[in-house]
């Protein structure tokens, strides 16, 4: 399944939770430590080159803006109008924003948490759901073409069709042979010395990446800024990495445990109550049109994107994603696209609703 990391622990523990079987709560720990780990995935791509970029998104962050206030206040005053929502429940509803951040200003202003957790899954697992198989189709089509970044455009020298063949039917076994022995070869003891003697060798870079993506997080976290511990650490990460500072990367593995993590991190936040919620037909008709018209609108802000800013469609389009900060950003890495934009668009969407809402509910107020 598309997104299986995410969406295999979200649905199961999720279903546990709502059945209300007594499962202990994920450790306070570990949503910084998602954050700050996938910041550290996404500021050590940043270089020189890639910050000619960033002028071009000015354009892009202003649209992402404005959509993400008109969606707010255009679908949130139609579910207060043709639900059982009160307002400030309804504008929270409509805000595509990460679930922490929305909960959080829900709190503070008395509205109903059963039925923006209840909205804000919907939306989440439809993005988890639907947009990676949009993504593959699109990339289908770019390899077909021979656009996607994978596609090595250099091409390959002649060869007799029988040697091809030949050679095609080697790699094919050697690729068998490789993914049937792959775990007893990580768990060989030759592979444990060589990732010992790895640590030995780079522990000093590790510990001082960890470091410095730390101390960026906790910065931004302490001022307040909507997941401030990724957006902290990205920073930091990019700056020592365009200074010249080294900077450790990641593995792919390591990616898809953070995966599994957020899935745990979202389905703490599913109980009994949102299921009832979800269960009334009042408040699920408004919900689902009210979703679809969601999407609908971030197909075109994506297509305005991508035809402003020539940027490939998949990175345009999960950067106009409906869905949470970090789980976007990590899809970006996951299917090579380029995080930092992704990102950096998610997060105007984010600034602009934590410091638009709460004073917009003073003045309601």
């Amino acid at each position: 399944m598309p997104a299986a990391h995410v969406l295999g622990p979200m649905a199961l523990i999720g279903t546990l939770r709502a059945l209300q079987l007594d499962l202990p709560p994920s450790p306070d720990f570990m949503f910084p430590a998602v954050q700050i780990i996938i910041g550290i995935f996404v500021g050590s791509m940043l270089n020189k080159e890639a910050l000619s970029e960033l002028k071009k998104m000015a354009a892009s962050a202003l649209i992402i803006i404005l959509w993400t206030l008109s969606v707010i206040f255009v679908i949130g005053f139609f579910l207060a109008r043709y639900s059982v929502m009160d307002l400030y429940t309804a504008m929270l509803s409509a805000s595509m924003g990460g679930l922490p951040e929305v909960t959080v200003i829900a709190l503070a202003s008395n509205a109903s948490l059963a039925v923006i957790i209840a909205m804000q899954l919907i939306r989440m697992f439809g993005t988890v759901t639907i947009f990676p198989l949009i993504i593959e189709w699109v990339e289908k089509k770019e390899r077909r073409n021979g656009k996607h970044p994978a596609v090595d455009h250099h091409p390959a020298p002649d060869k007799p069709p029988e040697e091809f063949k030949n050679k095609r039917a080697r790699e094919t076994t050697a690729e068998t042979t490789s993914s049937r022995d792959k775990i007893g070869r990580s768990l060989s003891r030759e592979a444990i010395r060589e990732n010992v003697q790895l640590l030995r060798r780079s522990w000093k870079r590790v510990l001082q990446t960890l470091a410095v993506a730390a101390s960026g997080g906790l910065l931004l976290e302490s001022l307040g800024v909507p997941a401030g511990m990724m957006v902290g650490s990205t920073m930091f990460i990019a700056f020592a990495s365009i200074i010249g500072m080294p900077v450790s990367k990641l593995s792919q593995r390591l990616l898809n445990l953070m995966l599994v993590f957020i899935g745990i991190t979202i389905a703490d936040n599913i109980t009994a109550e949102t299921i009832i919620t979800l269960a009334d037909a009042s408040f699920l008709l408004p919900i689902l049109i009210a979703t679809a018209v969601m999407f609908a609108s971030s197909f075109g802000v994506a297509w305005l994107i991508f035809r402003l800013t020539g940027w490939d469609f998949p990175t345009s389009f999960l950067a106009a994603a409906p869905a949470g900060f970090t789980v976007m950003t990590t899809l970006a890495v996951k299917h090579g696209r380029d995080p930092l934009k992704v990102s950096m668009l998610h997060l105007c969407r984010l600034l602009s609703i934590k410091m638009f809402l709460p004073f917009v509910f003073m003045v309601l107020g």
